[in-house]
């Protein structure tokens, strides 16, 4: 498809509203570490929401910095951030106690990035070349993650999700939790695989 004003314009919403609220997430959580955004940030990068949003950010930047990304790195992060709305929305968003400008900026990072971000890339990514093995690919984002998120917590005893802490699951029950996620993401990695081909055939043939 090729991509419009529109679909440029929607992908710069999407940067500013990503970056906004990863600012003003860390501007939130700075009083609890001294007044230090930076140190607040640090302490945010626990987080997959808060990794994959920038990461969103940064693809899709350079995207619209004349530095197309690939068809599978767009849907790739497309998945991620669509498996991190899902992820809060079923188990952690009753989790929050949140008042004032965090709703927004919670929602802003759980439910407005993911939406625009599926949205823009059903109606303006490219949708080729992606193959059935493309899925396998992207899952390679969320091993990353549970790796740093697992050593990490190692480290200082601080887990950010109680799938992924392993002083309460133990290897066995960290390991059964982790393969659980991650088969998840191949299933909807295989499913928004099979809607890109859905939307790569119409696109081709619109009658």
């Amino acid at each position: 498809m090729e991509e419009s004003v529109f679909g440029r314009l929607m992908a710069f919403t999407i940067v500013i509203i990503a970056m906004a609220a990863l600012i003003v997430r860390a501007q939130l959580s700075a009083p609890d570490h001294g007044g230090d955004v930076g140190l607040a940030m640090w302490e945010l990068m626990r987080y997959f929401t808060i990794l994959t949003n920038a990461l969103v950010a940064i693809f899709l930047a350079f995207h619209l910095l004349h530095e197309p990304q690939s068809a599978s790195r767009l849907a790739g992060v497309t998945l991620a951030i669509g498996i991190v709305g899902v992820v809060y929305h079923l188990l952690l968003a009753n989790l929050n106690d949140l008042v004032g400008i965090e709703i927004l900026v919670d929602h802003a990072l759980h439910t407005i990035v993911p939406l625009m971000m599926f949205l823009w890339w059903a109606g303006f990514a490219p949708k080729t070349p992606l193959s059935p093995l493309s899925p396998i690919r992207w899952i390679l984002w969320p091993v990353w993650y549970a790796v740093y998120a697992v050593l990490r917590g190692m480290m200082d005893g601080q887990y950010p999700y109680f799938f992924l802490n392993l002083d309460e699951l133990g290897w066995e029950g960290l390991g059964l939790s982790i393969a659980q996620f991650l088969v998840a993401f191949l299933i909807a990695g295989y499913a928004l695989y099979a809607v890109a081909v859905i939307l790569q055939r119409y696109s081709d043939n619109p009658g």
